[in-house]
Parts: structure tokens; sequence; C-alpha cells
């Protein structure tokens, strides 16, 4: 019998083919629409381990939503042949809570093909790998397109205060403000082998025109 040859997925990788939000590069602000996405996140609160040169890991919790991520990629590999690259953790920063500790939105970008029943069974093997009943605070979000303001930052992601500032001015020059918490994407691998000044970090927020 004639063994039947099978082409390798192609790889689609979200950072290319959303350019405009995950390759950027420095300058001034960019103001634009950005399409409807879907994320995983998880809600948390704790404080963070900032000392190294990879991207803010918490310290009060564990985060678990990249393990459902990874179980949606496995999900569409397998049902969809859509195979698609893990994205870089992403960050809406809120507020400290009475304790000091921070309120977030840890999130992953996934692909527009994934469904509610998708995560759904992403997240019950999760609680089976783990042996748990609960997970964390995780639920996958929808975004209507959003106009949204974003910056590029090179440098550690513990001085994008300053990059975050030059955001906001921009913006009042340009007769905008401001929506809501900001969000940071970082780029980087989680690894120590970066030294601080290769760091890339984006910085965005939602925006709306000054009446």
């Amino acid at each position: 019998m004639k063994k039947v040859e099978t082409k390798p997925l192609k790889t689609h990788d979200h950072r290319k083919i959303h350019k405009n939000i995950y390759q950027m590069k420095q300058g001034n602000t960019m103001i634009q629409e950005l399409p409807a996405l879907k994320f995983v996140s998880q809600r948390m609160v704790t404080s963070y381990h900032m000392e190294w040169d990879g991207h803010p890991e918490p310290k009060d919790e564990k985060w678990i939503a990249w393990k459902v991520a990874n179980q949606l990629k496995q999900i569409t590999k397998k049902e969809l042949a859509y195979k698609f690259k893990r994205m870089p953790p992403e960050i809406v920063w809120h507020k400290k809570d009475k304790n000091g500790k921070w309120i977030v939105d840890q999130m992953l970008l996934v692909a527009d093909c994934v469904t509610d029943a998708m995560y759904d069974r992403a997240i019950e093997k999760v609680k089976k790998n783990l042996r748990v009943n609960e997970l964390p605070k995780i639920t996958f979000v929808k975004t209507k397109p959003t106009l949204c303001a974003q910056i590029f930052h090179l440098g550690h992601y513990r001085d994008t205060k300053e990059s975050l500032r030059k955001l906001t001015s921009e913006l009042e020059e340009k007769g905008y403000h401001a929506i809501g918490a900001h969000r940071e994407i970082y780029l980087k691998p989680a690894m120590a082998c970066y030294p601080p000044e290769k760091c890339e970090t984006i910085i965005r927020v939602k925006v709306e025109k000054v009446e």
C-alpha cells in the first residue's frame, strides 16, 4: 500500500497577522482602530516580581490562563487544521488594592476561529490535568473593534511609566484622551538572557476624541 504523504500544517503567527499591533517600532504614539480580538484572560490580585529582565511575574497567584490557551492551540490544530503560535503575555493594570497589590487582567490573544464551546472544553481539560474542581477567575474575552493608542517602549518594563506619560501627552496634543486602565504587551520571552535595554513593551490605551 502506497504511503500517503501529508504536508506539515502552516503555523499562523498572529504577531504578523496583526502587524499594526505587535510589530511597532520606536516613535510617536499611533492611534488606530483595532479589530475584534479574542483573549484568554485571568483576573488576579497580586504583587509582582519585577527585579529580573523577563516580564513581570505574579507572586501571590499562579497564572493558569496560558494552560487554557495551550489547550485551545491543540483543539484548533486537531479539529480545524489551524496551528497558531502562542502570543506574548498582556497585562491590563487596573489599580492597586488597599494592601498594595495590583488588580490586573493577564491575557493571551488566541485565534479568531476559537469558539465558546472550544473554550469550555479547554477549561475542563485543564481542570482534569490539574486535578481540581475549579480554576482561578479565567474568562474568554471577545473585544469589539476599538479605537486605541499605542506606543513602543524599548528598555526595562519597570521604566514604562515614562513612555506612558509620553503617550498621554501626545494624545492631549492630538485632541484625544485615554479611557480606563492601560495595557502592556511584553514582546520578549520570559528569559533572563535579554539585557534590560533590549526588552520590548507595547503600551496601549483605549481612547476617544475630546469634544
